[in-house]
């Protein structure tokens, strides 16, 4: 196991998932958001088949335990910035454009409809 595989968010063979999705076309949000779910699942499919063992931390105001939660929109967004698929004005324009999406339609930051 390399360093750092515990707590990666994004495997090589993510990113290039996400690298070839952006370039065919670029993705709607609700499509983005399904991505991000596929890849939440691919990500655990190669630490169980890579024996990568779940990175527990703590909660430092209730003591419960956490673990690396699923891959965000904003963390696609980072991801294809550390690419290179999209400089950093494309970023910030698109992670306004997410955030204004975001709150227009209720959802959290996984695109799920917000419960609060």
């Amino acid at each position: 196991m390399a360093s750092g595989d515990v707590q990666r968010a994004w495997f090589p063979e993510m990113l290039a998932d996400l690298n070839q999705r952006w370039l065919s076309h670029e993705m709607t949000w609700d499509e983005l958001v399904i991505f991000c779910r596929e890849m939440t699942e691919k990500r655990q499919r190669i630490k169980k088949t890579q024996n990568i063992k779940t990175s527990w931390g703590s909660c430092k105001t209730c003591g419960g335990k956490l673990a690396l939660g699923p891959i965000s929109i904003r963390s696609a967004l980072f991801a294809l910035r550390k690419l290179g698929v999209i400089d950093d004005d494309q970023f910030k324009s698109l992670d306004r454009d997410w955030n204004r999406h975001r709150k227009m339609n209720g959802l959290d930051a996984h695109g799920n409809k917000d419960k609060s």
